[in-house]
């Protein structure tokens, strides 16, 4: 198995010059999938490994949080009175909260604001997707990338929990194989 450091690397050499060849289109967002038990070990080596060695390639890193933005949707949602009250099912809850999501586009909106306050900084961004595992049960980080590909500006990795077979995915292991992701694994 490639050691995560080697994916970090590959990932952030091909954000410095990425390939506009790509027939399902061109925007600099990568995946670096890592094993679901080996979140922390990742965690751990944004600020150990990941920052320097994208500084060192001439990126400003920046990072957003999915955990974050999930928690910061939930709580200022006009849902929360109903999504804490104790009669409401688990089932029922994590559904409303999953449409709520999806027809907001918070998530999406939230990366994309990220991404305009960075474009006014004019430096060299790189925004580090990260606690993708959050998004579990209401959304899925490829619905996420669908939405916004074609806004995509700035160079994106997204640290990805899961499994790959070529150019497929598998949200954490415990979802099907999805191939219908435009961007690169690593």
């Amino acid at each position: 198995m490639e050691r995560y450091e080697d994916k970090i690397d590959k990932a952030l050499l091909y954000l410095k010059s990425p390939s506009k060849l790509s027939p399902t289109g061109y925007s600099s967002i990568v995946y670096m999938v890592y094993l679901p038990e080996d979140t922390f070990v990742v965690r751990s080596m944004i600020d150990s490994f990941l920052k320097p060695k994208a500084e060192y390639n001439g990126f400003q890193v920046h990072e957003i949080s999915m955990g974050e933005v999930i928690g910061r949707f939930i709580n200022t949602s006009n849902y929360l009175s109903l999504w804490t009250n104790p009669r409401v099912k688990e089932a029922q809850l994590y559904q409303s909260i999953r449409q709520a999501i999806e027809k907001s586009r918070f998530i999406e909106t939230a990366i994309l604001d990220k991404q305009a306050q960075l474009l006014q900084e004019k430096t060299n961004p790189l925004l580090v997707i990260k606690d993708v595992e959050m998004l579990h049960p209401f959304y899925m980080i490829g619905t996420v990338e669908n939405n916004i590909y074609n806004q995509i500006q700035i160079p994106m990795l997204v640290l990805y929990p899961g499994e790959t077979q070529g150019t497929a995915r598998s949200f954490m292991g415990i979802y099907n194989q999805d191939g219908n992701y435009r961007s690169i694994n690593f």
